[in-house]
């Protein structure tokens, strides 16, 4: 008796195991970028930028967004931080656009000026944007780590 509730247990134990671990290798990430940025809030210390995020939803389950939270760095260097507890669900082989504001500190938006007066090519700037997608389960963040450019300013 004892032998076949170990038996019972390994097996439950196996398939709970293999089961979970194929949820997360056979699902793959959703790719968020940024599709456009413009000034809100402009203050001496600090400033936040809206933003349009495109999330695309390469895989064959949806997505249910419950919030996220991002870092972007702009040329290598921190510039934002942001978090939106905006709501949505995004199905299997779909995109949408989440807005989301991004705030700065004076520093930063010194950091970026100086470094753009000093670039020789400034039309444009290379951008990562690094964050995490809430789903509302703590065992079910969705990390993102994407990289593009942007306009740089007009000369």
């Amino acid at each position: 008796m004892r032998d076949v509730f170990r038996l019972t247990c390994l097996i439950v134990a196996v398939v709970l195991i293999t089961g979970c671990a194929g949820l997360f290798l056979s699902a793959e990430r959703p790719r968020v970028n940024i599709s456009n940025i413009q000034p809100k809030d402009v203050k001496l210390l600090e400033q936040v930028f809206t933003m349009d995020l495109r999330i695309q939803n390469p895989s064959e389950s949806a997505i249910d967004v419950k919030g996220l939270a991002f870092n972007l760095e702009i040329n290598n260097i921190p510039f934002a931080t942001g978090v939106s507890d905006k709501q949505m669900t995004i199905q299997p082989f779909t995109s949408q656009v989440i807005q989301v504001e991004a705030v700065t500190t004076l520093a930063n938006l010194l950091r970026q000026v100086s470094q753009v007066q000093k670039s020789v090519d400034a039309s444009k700037l290379k951008y990562r944007l690094k964050g995490t997608i809430h789903t509302g389960s703590a065992f079910a963040r969705i990390p993102f780590d994407e990289s593009g450019e942007i306009a740089g300013p007009q000369q």
